[in-house]
């Protein structure tokens, strides 16, 4: 064996090498890809219970939704306050959904929650006069359109009074 024949078989070493670290390393980032999308989806299902015990802790701001007549200054502020850390999440999760980082259909389900308080008509009125200006211009336009697809409900009103029927 000459050494000509072992920078051969050097080389061939260090090839396998390379193959074996390039199989490693796609394993680790396809791993921390799961891990990264395991956490996003996380502090989703998180952010929603903290969106549904704030409600139950204070349900003046279920009631604020649907109340008849003039909200009052403080009533006002509450729901403002909530909607805003609710749209705040949903452009969270939409920047999260434009990275790659959740999937459509987990998205979806997260987002499609908007039409349901915003196509209330007091809210609907607090998105397009003060609340889509304090989001990403492009999130605003998509939910915008989403809102123009989806006509006004009776969820919020229904949580009121689903036991009288």
């Amino acid at each position: 064996m000459n050494i000509q024949d072992l920078g051969n078989i050097g080389e061939f070493i260090a090839a396998l090498a390379v193959l074996v670290t390039l199989v490693y390393l796609s394993l680790q980032v396809r791993q921390g890809n799961l891990l990264a999308k395991s956490q996003a989806r996380q502090r989703m299902v998180e952010q929603a219970q903290s969106e549904l015990y704030t409600q139950m802790a204070d349900p003046s701001i279920t009631y604020a939704i649907v109340k008849d007549g003039t909200l009052t200054e403080e009533e006002q502020a509450r729901l403002s306050m909530f909607l805003t850390a609710f749209m705040r999440q949903r452009e969270w999760e939409w920047y999260q959904y434009h990275d790659g980082v959740i999937d459509t259909d987990v998205y979806r389900a997260y987002h499609d929650v908007i039409g349901i308080f915003l196509s209330q008509t007091r809210t609907r009125k607090w998105w397009t006069n003060i609340g889509r200006f304090a989001f990403n211009e492009s999130f605003a336009g998509e939910v915008d359109d989403m809102l123009e697809r989806t006509q006004p409900n009776s969820y919020m009103s229904d949580i009121r009074h689903w036991d009288d029927a």
